[in-house]
């Protein structure tokens, strides 16, 4: 083997980790299409779920913001709470279970594959998007960038929030650009060759599994673009109006 060949194999430690699971691809599994929806344990626990991680970011606001602080800025409190909750608990349980749930044979890993709590979840989520069932590349890809810098991104907002600091805007600016991008970048790649994995043809999972559940991380964080732009704006129209009056002295 040439230099140039061992320098581009796998050394140990996390690259090797990461390659060697074998990636699979949605269109591998040839997997049956999704059952009719049906209201069982889990859809409930799902459901459930993520409503207590919106009353909990609700019950905390209340604790850390001050008492006169308006219904915006709760209202961001919690959008970003509620945030920082799914992607640190829920979406960081897609990644464990993408590198550390598999068969027996290590063929194939991912959700499916484990009956754990969290993985029952995205199970249930499956039946709508079927990536989300296995160790897809595009979508972990895409994951842990969301968990590692989107989740502790959103938590600091709220501690800025919780301070009062006006450095807060330019960071919900950036996270919310980072959440819309995400998103395109998990529904193009099935757009452009077809939606294989989307279950469209069942209301539930097309219209409340799908868009309902992923607008929502479009249409608050697509509105928090406009509020962060304004706030910065018009802090940059005071500072030159007050740099203009001390020039005029």
């Amino acid at each position: 083997m040439s230099t140039v060949d061992r320098r581009l194999q796998p050394t140990g430690g996390l690259v090797n980790f990461i390659t060697r699971i074998p990636w699979q691809a949605v269109s591998d599994l040839n997997a049956a299409e999704a059952p009719p929806f049906a209201i069982d344990a889990i859809t409930v626990i799902s459901f459930v779920f993520m409503l207590a991680l919106l009353i909990v970011a609700y019950l905390i606001s209340l604790s850390a913001l001050p008492k006169s602080s308006n219904f915006t800025i709760r209202f961001i409190f919690i959008w970003h709470l509620f945030d920082a909750l799914t992607h640190l608990i829920l979406e960081a349980s897609f990644l464990y279970h993408s590198f550390f749930s598999y068969t027996p044979d290590r063929k194939h890993y991912g959700a499916q594959y484990s009956s754990a709590p969290f993985a029952l979840i995205w199970q249930e989520y499956a039946k709508a998007d079927s990536r989300w069932a296995v160790a897809d590349p595009v979508v972990v890809a895409i994951e842990l960038p969301t968990v590692l810098l989107e989740g502790p991104g959103a938590a600091y907002i709220c501690y800025l929030l919780a301070k009062g600091s006006p450095n807060v805007w330019f960071w919900i600016l950036v996270v919310a650009v980072g959440e819309i991008y995400g998103g395109w970048m998990t529904f193009a790649p099935e757009w452009l060759t077809g939606s294989p994995a989307l279950e469209t043809s069942n209301f539930m999972y097309k219209w409340v599994y799908l868009f309902f559940f992923n607008m929502l991380w479009v249409w608050v964080p697509g509105w928090l673009c406009w509020v962060s732009y304004s706030e910065i704006a018009k802090g940059l129209g005071l500072a030159k109006r007050q740099e203009q009056g001390k020039k005029a002295l």
